[in-house]
């Protein structure tokens, strides 16, 4: 029953997730102003979740690195999704999992087993399918900044398994750094009509605040091969949201790397739960 609620709480969460992508394409603001003001209201959200659940803040050298990772991850997500498709910056965010396997082998010495050594390949030939199709019509940048969110979002993963590491206190000082960075960029900003603030509180509360709410309580649950198995929907989800509401399509050649990139991972996610469930 714990594990079902757990499978829940992170499938709500992957939810709330892939509205990012409309979200993102609809406010007409700079991508720091956006992911400023953003965190201001996912600030208040996390903040109450903290207090109500009774976890304290904790602050130090690896909730800071933590923190940083975090902001990186987010900044990128947003600047990619302005500057190449919503298809491709979720996808290609996406190969967090498989930057773990690599940063677990470099930094901590376990070394990778076949199937997650073919699983990189996989991954790796999906992300040359994107870009490749950016050299025919753009979005080059966009796709590197995708990439990059990936990497960190890796990273961020990484810090709860260090000493000292909080994944709520990260969150909330990775949101303060991104409210300061970006609110000298909101300030230039002139389309601040009603339409445009519902979106950005929106993206604030549902998208970023609600969705690391139900993530933390996931993660209470399940173990993160199963949280991680469960999200797969969002990179599914988010260029469809995009595609109905937006207009917005990728060309056949991403769609391919689309495949490989979420169904290597898939698969190798699965395998992780079932040898998991094995030797429970």
């Amino acid at each position: 029953m714990k594990s079902l609620k757990g499978t829940i709480y992170v499938l709500i969460s992957a939810i709330c997730f892939s509205l990012g992508g409309i979200l993102i394409k609809s406010i007409p603001w700079n991508s720091f102003s956006i992911n400023s003001i953003r965190c201001i209201f996912s600030f208040g959200m996390i903040f109450a979740f903290q207090k109500y659940s009774g976890r304290k803040f904790v602050f130090n050298k690896t909730v800071l690195f933590g923190a940083i990772l975090n902001f990186i991850m987010g900044l990128t997500f947003v600047m990619a999704t302005k500057m190449t498709t919503a298809a491709n910056a979720i996808v290609l965010q996406f190969t967090e999992p498989i930057f773990i396997i690599l940063f677990l082998w470099f930094f901590y010495k376990q070394r990778p087993k076949k199937d997650a050594v073919l699983t990189c390949f996989l991954v790796f030939c999906g992300i040359l399918c994107f870009f490749y199709e950016s050299l025919q019509g753009g979005g080059m940048v966009g796709n590197v900044l995708a990439v990059i969110s990936g990497m960190t979002y890796a990273g961020v993963f990484l810090i709860k398994k260090m000493p000292g590491g909080d994944f709520e206190s990260s969150i909330l000082v990775s949101h303060v750094i991104s409210i300061l960075v970006g609110l000298p960029s909101f300030t230039k900003e002139t389309e601040l009509g009603v339409n445009v603030w519902i979106l950005v509180i929106v993206l604030g509360i549902v998208q970023y605040g609600f969705s690391y709410i139900f993530l933390s309580k996931g993660l209470d649950c399940v173990s993160p091969v199963t949280a991680s198995l469960t999200s797969t929907i969002e990179p599914i989800l988010n260029p469809i949201i995009v595609a109905v509401f937006y207009g917005e399509m990728i060309g056949v050649i991403s769609i391919i790397g689309a495949v490989l990139v979420i169904g290597s991972a898939t698969v190798y996610n699965l395998k992780q739960a079932m040898m998991v469930e094995a030797e429970n």
